[in-house]
């Protein structure tokens, strides 16, 4: 009996409203050791549908939560290098461009919430798309918020909350992360 992997995913996850996508990334990843069988974590996140680009490693655990449809609304480019735990809070796209690095214990969200009156503050739930450019670098334990946008070639410093948008060649880092320094810019290789 030959079974359409798509057809059954999108069953289940109409039935149950389980991304089997997320569990199952979640599951791959984290039943291999961390920084070990990186090609065999990689290839199979691709076979159960992620968008990952030729020549990019997960090295450890992925964890993919949120109501977004991962196939859909995730995607990352060539040649990345994405440390675990990498957790990914999808309501919203989020585009991981080519080359870039992400360090340990790194959280990205597109969802929040509308402030509420002083019955329930946590209101209405919001969703903003996360993009990170090319050849930028993200420090082991940063977390992204809804919204942001990351420049090419920017540092974000180890333990730094975005805010806000970060300008292409920059280095930020803080709580909330601000303008450390503007970096310098070169050739490809340099």
């Amino acid at each position: 009996m030959k079974y359409n992997v798509n057809k059954l995913i999108n069953v289940v996850r109409d039935e149950t409203k389980i991304d089997l996508r997320k569990v199952g990334g979640r599951l791959v990843s984290r039943s291999l050791p961390q920084l070990t069988f990186d090609r065999v974590r990689t290839t199979l996140l691709r076979a159960m549908g992620l968008r990952i680009g030729r020549s990019s490693l997960i090295h450890g655990e992925l964890n993919i939560t949120g109501f977004g449809d991962a196939k859909e609304l995730l995607t990352i480019g060539e040649e990345a290098y994405i440390n675990g735990p990498f957790h990914i809070d999808l309501g919203a796209a989020v585009d991981i461009g080519d080359r870039v690095g992400i360090g340990h214990h790194v959280l990205i969200m597109t969802v929040s919430h509308e402030s509420g009156n002083a019955h329930r503050r946590c209101g209405k739930a919001t969703y903003a798309p996360v993009s990170i450019g090319d050849g930028a670098w993200i420090g082991s334990g940063v977390k992204i918020l809804p919204g942001v946008k990351i420049g090419e070639g920017a540092v974000v410093a180890s333990g730094a909350v975005v805010t806000r948008d970060v300008p292409p060649n920059t280095m930020v880092g803080g709580v909330p992360a601000k303008l450390i320094r503007v970096l310098a810019t070169g050739s490809k290789g340099e």
